[in-house]
């Protein structure tokens, strides 16, 4: 079923591109290519670092926290960061762009922090107390 969603988004996007505008091909391509090398060469490093990290420095029962701390905390990040960083202000309209972004982000982190670390601290105490 996932597969079949998955074809669905992939045709959409495929019509989208045919459909727009010539000129705008350029573009299009640079913005593919940034987000592919993005991708590949500082995200999925990034990720494998913590993980990597995540499995070294952690006791067992601490893992599973902090990997779901890690997973929320990078999906809060990329829905912040076009606010944080600005994307598609307008100088005529400090309307569009009301919150102050970056120090929510900040706080939305550090609360995803304190809420894994607490479960982490559990699951390790339960454990410990387990022996």
């Amino acid at each position: 079923m996932l597969a079949v969603l998955g074809l669905g988004l992939i045709a959409y996007g495929v019509y989208g591109w045919l459909d727009a505008p010539a000129d705008e091909l350029r573009g299009r391509l640079v913005f593919a290519a940034v987000a592919l090398a993005v991708h590949d060469f500082v995200l999925v490093p990034l990720v494998l670092l913590a993980s990597v990290l995540v499995t070294r420095l952690l006791p067992a029962p601490a893992r599973h926290p902090a990997r779901a701390a890690l997973v929320v905390a990078a999906a809060l990040t990329a829905v912040a960061l076009p606010f944080v960083v600005g994307a598609g202000r307008v100088a005529g309209n400090p309307s569009a762009f009301p919150q102050h972004y970056g120090r929510n982000l900040v706080l939305l982190l550090t609360v995803v922090a304190v809420a894994g670390g607490a479960w982490a601290a559990v699951r390790v105490a339960r454990e410990r107390g387990r022996r």
